[in-house]
């Protein structure tokens, strides 16, 4: 009778390590997934702790769809570090190779002098630049208006792309001269806190930039110099700031 006993310990025993041994790999396969953000906390920062390289932070930004905007993250929101399905299929089909084609032997061409060559000057490379930034848009506060706004349209259309004349007022329209840009946006959605479902903020798309080129008493004539999508009367101004999103000016 103890024998049996003693049999029916060890199954059990057994038994209950099978059964913990998928907990424990599915535990391990879920640590390092994602990373909460703490106080002081970049993109660029998170990227070179964990990715290894600062300079990948726009991998993070496309993981974690719900960040509007790379300059605004907040502490105790939480950071996908592992590439999305998507990127691993992709990733995946760029590892298949393409059956080899059998090779040709080409006749061997007549052999010809060749003359010293001079070496090239190599081209300097500036910094990284990523032109999706440009037209990502910014988050601010839900009620933000900027400092002017279209006005109408000099041909009278409803829309107005690259190449167009507009017309423009400001709040305080003395410090605007001709020849200053400024960045056209509309507002976007609203932002909710991805933790409390509090609205935060709302995105902002850009939809462009002009450039003033007239002043009439307190309005302006300007001219689109660059559309990235329709713009439309009124559509809201901003200071315009050099939108290339490189790497040196990131750490500022």
């Amino acid at each position: 009778m103890k024998r049996s006993g003693f049999f029916f310990v060890i199954m059990v025993l057994i038994l209950s390590f099978c059964f913990a041994l998928p907990l424990l790999s599915q535990e391990k396969k879920g640590e390092g997934d994602t990373y909460t953000i703490k106080r002081g906390d970049t993109l660029w920062d998170i990227s070179e702790r964990f990715l290894k390289d600062p300079f990948l932070w726009p991998k993070l930004w496309q993981r974690n769809p719900y960040i509007t905007n790379p300059h605004w993250i907040y502490p105790g929101n939480p950071v996908r570090l592992n590439p999305l399905e998507e990127e691993k299929v992709v990733a995946e089909e760029k590892v298949k190779e393409p059956p080899k084609e059998p090779e040709v032997k080409k006749a061997e061409p007549p052999a010809v002098e060749k003359k010293p060559e001079v070496a090239a000057k190599p081209a300097e490379e500036g910094p990284p630049y990523f032109p999706e930034a440009r037209t990502a848009g910014f988050f601010s506060d839900i009620n933000y208006r900027g400092i002017g706004i279209i006005l109408d349209n000099k041909d009278g259309k409803t829309l107005a792309a690259e190449g167009d004349i507009v017309y423009l007022a400001f709040k305080g329209a003395g410090l605007v001269q001709p020849g200053n840009k400024f960045t056209v946006f509309r507002p976007s959605e609203l932002i909710d806190h991805p933790l409390t479902g509090l609205k935060i903020g709302r995105r902002y798309q850009i939809t462009g930039i002009l450039q003033v080129i007239d002043q009439n008493g307190s309005f302006y004539t300007a001219k689109i110099v660059e559309a990235f999508d329709a713009i439309y009367k009124g559509d809201m101004l901003q200071p315009y700031l050099k939108e290339k999103m490189e790497v040196g000016e990131l750490r500022k």
